[in-house]
């Protein structure tokens, strides 16, 4: 089946190459050597004001790049709500048509606006290049296949179409997921360029990221839904090269 579902990835528009393995051993080994951080406390109040003047300053840019992308783009470049909610994990997502959702946390394990930034961006890129919408055909196109290729092998009842369709959908999630994270950040590198926001000093939030996840390994698998930290930590840095180079 996994064969069968291969072209599931798509075709990735923005794309980086593979970082060399001593490029994942060099960022596996910053992120190693760098402390992990303690949260500061911040009031509810204090973040959404935080989170307000940022999204001030990215909006323009991601309204602008919007309607730059194309047929990539979100139906509509509409001005985004952020919204934060009183969590203290490090987590944000992009849901909705226009919706981006910060955890207080994020702002709490911060020590620049910049680092925020990113954050934002990168569930930004999400809406951008209209992932959600992607990823919802792609899931109904891998439960279609998988029930059909499970119906062809073990039979047509019922269960195996049901087993089968769940299994489409398993693979084309995550096959696709790990696509959609790299380009993200591709995205979000631009988003904060074009913003005036620093890509250097907002590489820490990866560095973190990393440190309170798996960072043991260098690079990502078929079962991973994210690049891990080392891995997604060089792929910043060619996006750092590469953005400041032009």
């Amino acid at each position: 089946m996994i064969a069968s579902l291969i072209f599931l990835q798509g075709c990735v528009t923005y794309q980086l190459p593979i970082p060399t393995n001593s490029a994942l051993i060099d960022a596996a080994n910053e992120i190693r050597a760098t402390p992990a951080r303690e949260p500061v406390p911040v009031a509810l109040t204090t973040a959404e004001r935080r989170i307000t003047e940022i999204e001030q300053r990215l909006q323009p840019t991601t309204r602008a790049l919007c309607l730059n992308l194309g047929e990539r783009a979100s139906t509509d470049c509409r001005a985004w709500r952020i919204r934060v909610i009183d969590e203290d994990e490090i987590n944000a997502y992009a849901t909705g048509t226009n919706d981006v959702v910060v955890h207080r946390g994020v702002i709490e394990y911060a020590r620049n606006d910049h680092e925020i930034a990113l954050v934002i961006a990168h569930e930004l890129s999400h809406h951008l290049l209209n992932h959600l919408n992607e990823s919802a055909a792609r899931n109904i196109l891998g439960s279609l296949i998988g029930a059909a290729v499970v119906t062809t092998i073990g039979g047509g009842s019922s269960q195996n179409q049901d087993a089968g369709a769940e299994v489409g959908r398993w693979i084309a999630n995550l096959s696709f997921s790990r696509a959609q994270e790299k380009e993200a950040d591709i995205m979000a590198g631009r988003l904060l360029f074009n913003a005036g926001y620093s890509l250097i000093r907002a590489r820490s939030q990866f560095i973190q990221l990393a440190r309170l996840s798996d960072h043991s390994r260098v690079r990502s698998t078929f079962l991973d839904t994210h690049p891990v930290g080392p891995e997604r930590l060089a792929h910043w840095d060619m996006i750092v090269e590469g953005t400041m180079s032009k």
